[in-house]
Formats: structure tokens, sequence, C-alpha cells
């Protein structure tokens, strides 16, 4: 009988550490670097660097983008409570509005951040979807982005940034 409760007890401490690692949420702050090599089916001659700050339900972006058309900074904000808010597209196109939606996955290990952004055309109004999936690997060294674009035309693809901490 002695036995039994032991090995009861054991486990019941097993479970209850399991759930608390399980529980805590990694944190996605640090400074990350384009792995070029690792990433796939972005603009030619990318580089990256994405400065996080995230405290609890928020993180606070900011991103210098190097392409061939030149250097762009990127600051963003990302609310993690999966509400729908406002809020201006980077790069520049007149009236182009946003909302958006920043939310933890059913895991709790990773995020989703859906855009949606609506700009004027000469035919009216055009709408791009932007999905983002943000992975931390298990020993917080590797932020593995996936991009799902749905562009106006019905045109769609993947893009995949692995970002290494520096």
């Amino acid at each position: 009988m002695k036995r039994k409760t032991t090995i009861v007890c054991s486990l019941t401490v097993l479970c209850v550490v399991q759930i608390a690692f399980a529980l805590e949420k990694p944190d996605f702050s640090g400074t990350w670097v384009l792995d070029k090599n690792r990433s796939f089916n972005n603009p030619a001659g990318l580089e990256q660097t994405l400065n996080i700050v995230h405290t609890g339900n928020q993180i606070k972006l900011d991103s210098k983008v190097v392409t061939a058309r030149g250097e762009q900074t990127i600051n963003e904000s990302y609310m993690l409570d999966g509400k729908e808010s406002d809020f201006t597209p980077p790069g520049g196109q007149p009236g182009a509005k946003g909302k958006r939606t920043s939310s933890w996955l059913p895991d709790g290990r990773r995020l989703l951040i859906s855009d949606e952004i609506t700009s004027d055309s000469p035919k009216g109004p055009v709408t791009q979807k932007i999905m983002r999936k943000w992975t931390l690997s298990a020993d917080g060294s590797t932020l593995t982005v996936d991009y799902f674009f749905d562009n106006p035309g019905g045109i769609s693809y993947e893009a995949k940034r692995i970002f290494l901490k520096k």
C-alpha cells in the first residue's frame, strides 16, 4: 500500500511539473538576424534584422529590411489578446488601412498574426491578407516566421524566414 501511494504521488508531481512547463510561454525578445541560406521565397538580396521586446501579451518589433529597392525600417506592435485592431501598414502606400489580430496559438508556444490591408486602386479598393506564424525553437536560438500571402486577383504564396539570435 505504501509503494502504491508513493507511485501515485510521484506521478502527480511529474504531471504538475509538466503542466507548469507547458504553460510557460516563450519570450521572443532579442536581436534576430535573417539566415538567408535556410529561408525561402523572399525578395532577392533580402537582409533583415529584428529587434523584439516581448513583455507579457505585447510585442514591440523594430525591423531593418534591406532589398534591391533600398533600406526600410518597420516599427510595429502586437497585442496577443486575439482582438482586432487598426494599424497603419508599413510601406507608405497612401490611403492604405489595416486591421490586425494577434494571438497565441492553442499550444501556447507559437503566435499567429493576421493582417488585412485595404488600399485604393484605379478599379476600386483591393484587399491583401497576410498571416504570419511565429515559432521559437525549444532552445530559444531560432525564430521561424512562416508567411502566407493572399493578394488581390487570387495570387497566393508562402515564404519562410528563419532568424538566428544574435
